[in-house]
């Protein structure tokens, strides 16, 4: 596995030598860490799941260029690495995917999450705070990290489970 290219966060679950390996990519700002739950899954035991931390996100360090091009090149890069024969995508995670395989550089089936096929297609709310950060540089994106733990706890999800994701998201540096 060829994986210096870029420095990957990564969880893996699963037989290493599965007859499927699927990689797992989360939305923005998001880590590896929101796909634990699945990889838990009994179900899921015989397929190798990959998770994968995208450049930049949850505190990782961001590629220079940060077009999904260029996220794509790179998770392509990673996908044939692994050996993934299918991808799941996650909002920005599914932009990423689908761009993908719209490059041809990955041509195994895509799970798409929450995707967002066009600018206008993105929540009202991240095209406000990209038009304010025009002006204000990097201050709305602070103000929505601050906002993060109460988004979380408003999730029907375990108070143990809400402390990890609040802490992953927190790991982002605007």
């Amino acid at each position: 596995m060829n994986l210096e290219r870029w420095k990957w966060d990564l969880l893996e679950s699963g037989p290493a030598g599965a007859g499927h390996t699927v990689l797992l990519l989360p939305a923005g700002l998001c880590t590896a860490v929101f796909y634990e739950e699945l990889m838990a899954e009994p179900k899921l035991a015989g397929v190798r799941l990959v998770a994968a931390t995208l450049p930049g996100h949850g505190g990782s360090p961001a590629p220079d260029d940060v077009s999904i091009e260029n996220y794509a090149r790179l998770t392509c890069e990673l996908a044939a690495d692994v050996g993934c024969d299918a991808v799941v995508g996650h909002s920005f995670g599914a932009t990423v995917a689908l761009e993908m395989a719209a490059s041809g550089g990955f041509s195994g089936p895509l799970v798409l999450l929450a995707p967002s096929f066009s600018r206008e297609g993105e929540a009202k709310f991240f095209r406000a705070l990209d038009r304010l950060s025009r002006v204000l540089a990097h201050l709305p994106y602070v103000a929505m990290l601050k906002l993060i733990p109460g988004e979380v706890k408003a999730r029907p999800l375990s108070p143990d489970r809400r402390d990890v994701l609040v802490v992953e998201l927190q790991k982002n540096d605007p």
